[in-house]
């Protein structure tokens, strides 16, 4: 017959040999910070690439919506900017999206999906449409200006352009001012960035495109003028500075009637703001 002693014995050691030590709780709170530091990351990476896939399907509607305002309107690029005084509210200079908005009916789908919707959409008066993050390329894609007919901008043809597949039509922005929001369209000046303290430059055309890249893996998310979407590395179609003087040069400020001579932009990518072709 076992004495109580010993019973009580027992169980103290059965009471002792199912719980932790401390030394072995303390490996497993390391282990399980190890594993974390490597998870989060990982879990970080897929979420911006969720957001990068909701920015393209953005880009995607846009382009669409694009593409049926050429079939409604004889293959004529809707204009960057729409103006009526007369309007109740009244309208004024407002961006491209007052265009497309009866083929697109969401006003959600002009902005990156990476930031989401920055700032109030419900006015009717348009004036949030300067500030989508998801611009339309006035230049190159939209319109080009005669510089033999002083300056006259006209709006393209867009079947009578170049390489549309790879002509940028729409693409994400952002301000050095404001980085959640972008501007209602972006020109080929873009090409040119100042990578040094990008926020201080005064010419914020150098700088749309390079900080809108920043929210995708340096990586310009793009509607192409076919609609279909896709990230170019900012590098390929993006050159850099470090002076504002030499991004200007780049842009042709300092050449004849502001035509930059190649090599210099890339024209497939942007388009020029000077041929109703390129």
């Amino acid at each position: 017959m076992i004495s109580p002693n010993l019973r009580k014995e027992a169980h103290m050691k059965t009471l002792k040999s199912s719980g932790f030590t401390l030394i072995e709780l303390l490996v497993v709170i390391a282990i399980i910070a190890i594993l974390a530091a490597i998870l989060f990351p990982v879990f970080a990476q897929a979420k911006a690439a969720a957001k990068t896939t909701a920015t393209l399907s953005n880009l995607k509607q846009v382009g669409t919506s694009g593409q049926i305002y050429l079939a409604d309107y004889d293959d004529v690029v809707h204009p960057f900017v729409y103006s009526n005084a007369s309007a109740v509210p009244a309208i004024s200079s407002v961006g491209y999206y007052y265009y497309l908005e009866p083929y697109m009916k969401n006003r959600q789908i002009v902005w990156d999906a990476a930031r989401g919707v920055a700032t109030s959409t419900a006015s009717n008066d348009y004036q949030w449409t300067r500030a989508v993050s998801i611009s339309v390329n006035r230049n190159g894609w939209v319109g080009w200006e005669d510089i033999n007919n002083s300056y006259t901008r006209s709006f393209r043809i867009a079947s009578a352009q170049e390489d549309i597949a790879e002509r940028a039509a729409y693409m994400v922005t952002s301000r050095t001012d404001a980085p959640s929001l972008g501007y209602d369209f972006v020109t080929d000046e873009a090409a040119c960035a100042v990578t040094t303290s990008p926020n201080t430059v005064s010419n914020t055309r150098l700088q749309r495109a390079y900080l809108g890249g920043k929210f995708h893996r340096d990586r310009i998310m793009t509607s192409y003028g076919d609609s279909h979407a896709g990230g170019v590395p900012s590098s390929k179609v993006i050159r850099y500075f470090t002076t504002v003087a030499d991004a200007e040069t780049c842009a042709g400020y300092s050449a004849p009637n502001y035509i930059q001579p190649a090599p210099g932009i890339n024209t497939k990518f942007w388009g020029t703001w000077y041929d109703a072709t390129r």
